[in-house]
């Protein structure tokens, strides 16, 4: 009797759905060019209605996509930590629209993936339709929410991201008792990688073959031009947001060239694909890029980053799994000069910082339960950066500018150029799949160390995850996404 009365719900709840879906196609094409400037009560509950139903369908079949944060009470808005960081300065209109517009044109994006990574099961939710009828709704919503002080109140509550520590992983784990001993080993890698800068680079060993990889860049970009184009891109928050040929050129300006110890064909660069699992093509070396920014100040700075995937971290310890990847980040200063590079593996581990001549390190940082940053090395004053890599473990070993280009074209392996989102909706024998799965991991590049690490509260330790899921430190907690990241450990220079 349960099992029957639920099927009748089910099929009343599509039925239902159904229904809603013809009354807004009907109802949303009569108005489209006469909408009402207030929508009512039944248009604002139903619209309400249809993203629980759409967002329902989203987490039964697990397609849920982690690179921005659901506001909570807010479900057709997402967040960031940038974005967050924000919810205290909304002292006039212009940057309440601005904040609003940034988090629901992050959720259009990602419902967008969402609904295509659907199974072809759901056809009724992955139509184009209902994407069209989601963004009508979203725009009822928000005009009707900026309407009421209160629901503006509980916006700014609402808007942020969960912590990508587990709490009562290290209450259960004793982090107090076992932190102490997680940095004792992180000092020893510290000291492991100051020693492998120290080394001359001719002197570094080479395991295989030295292999370089380089994207196809333009003109270069003087410093004036660069922030030239910072400061005309600000929008009302301050943030910078060039589009089009700008990027491109910004892209272009600073990427390096990646120079790998190739030992076989896990230390090749490679596509990001999904074969039934996730796969690293090396027949097609592609660099990935994304923007995202930082605050420092009274600042937002622009930070371009550039993303490589490698087959696998070989051996039998206990750091190895499939697939690996590193993320290198430039962080440009308002002057249009590199402040910081920083990078880290695609799992948030091994994080490393490379400042210029513009910041140096606070006094004040922390001396207990804080795991200290680590710089191997100044930055270097010019461009392009040569990134020396180390085989298997791909180990960033060098930072340097090469005063003597290859002498022939085939001496550079070429890279493709794609964006990261791409990789958030992958093509697939029977639809669409993102690479990132619950909580922004990849499934199958699980680490053996996840089983002595748990106690720090890192989710599955090692294993490569999505931009935006990065926590970079074992002991303390620090994000790559942090909107105030370089702020807490760097200063500007005088």
């Amino acid at each position: 009797m349960d099992n029957t009365n639920e099927s009748r719900r089910f099929v009343l709840t599509i039925a239902e759905l159904i229904l809603l879906l013809v009354t807004f196609f009907l109802t949303g094409c009569a108005t489209v060019e006469n909408r009402p400037a207030a929508p009512t009560g039944d248009v604002l509950t139903t619209c309400r209605m249809l993203f629980q139903e759409v967002d329902a369908a989203i987490d039964r079949v697990g397609v849920r996509d982690y690179g921005s944060s659901p506001v909570r009470d807010f479900r057709y808005l997402r967040t960031t930590r940038l974005l967050a960081s924000f919810g205290g300065e909304l002292t006039a209109e212009k940057y309440w629209t601005a904040w609003t517009t940034h988090m629901a044109d992050l959720d259009a994006e990602s419902r967008a993936l969402e609904l295509r990574n659907l199974p072809t099961s759901l056809e009724g939710y992955r139509n184009g339709t209902l994407g069209e009828e989601l963004n009508r709704c979203r725009e009822r919503l928000l005009a009707a929410d900026l309407a009421q002080p209160e629901r503006r109140i509980m916006l700014r509550d609402a808007a942020r991201v969960p912590d990508d520590y587990v709490t009562w992983w290290q209450v259960l784990g004793l982090y107090p008792i076992t932190a102490p001993f997680v940095s004792t080993r992180i000092s020893a890698w510290h000291t492991e990688t100051h020693n492998t800068f120290a080394t001359p680079l001719a002197a570094l060993p080479v395991a295989g073959e030295l292999v370089r990889w380089a994207s196809s860049p333009g003109a270069l970009l003087t410093a004036p031009q660069v922030g030239d184009i910072l400061h005309r891109s600000l929008d009302p928050l301050g943030i910078p947001m060039p589009t089009g040929i700008d990027l491109e050129r910004l892209f272009d300006t600073f990427v390096p060239v990646w120079e790998v110890d190739v030992m076989d064909n896990n230390d090749r660069i490679g596509m990001s694909r999904w074969d039934n699992r996730p796969v690293v093509d090396v027949v097609h070396p592609t660099l990935y890029r994304k923007v995202s920014h930082t605050r420092f100040g009274n600042q937002v700075l622009l930070q371009l980053n550039y993303i490589v995937w490698f087959p696998a971290r070989p051996g039998n310890d206990m750091y190895a799994g499939q697939l690996d990847g590193l993320n290198w980040r430039v962080t440009l200063g308002p002057d249009g000069e590199p402040w910081l590079y920083d990078v880290i593996h695609n799992c948030g581990c091994y994080h490393e910082f490379f400042p210029s001549h513009h910041l140096r390190l606070r006094d004040d940082l922390p001396t207990s339960y804080f795991e200290p940053p680590l710089l191997p090395q100044s930055a270097p004053e010019q461009q392009p950066l040569v990134l020396r890599i180390a085989s298997h473990t791909h180990f960033i070993q060098r930072i340097y500018h090469d005063e003597s280009p290859p002498k022939l074209p085939s001496d550079v392996q070429p890279m493709a150029w794609e964006e990261y989102d791409a990789l958030r909706s992958l093509p697939t024998a029977d639809g669409y799949r993102s690479l990132f799965g619950k909580y922004g991991l990849i499934a199958g590049t699980e680490r053996p160390e996840r089983f002595l690490l748990w106690p720090m509260g890192i989710r599955s330790p090692g294993a490569m995850r999505q931009w935006g899921r990065h926590a970079t430190a074992f002991v303390g907690h620090r994000h790559f996404d942090d909107a105030f990241l370089i702020e807490s450990l760097f200063t500007k220079a005088p």
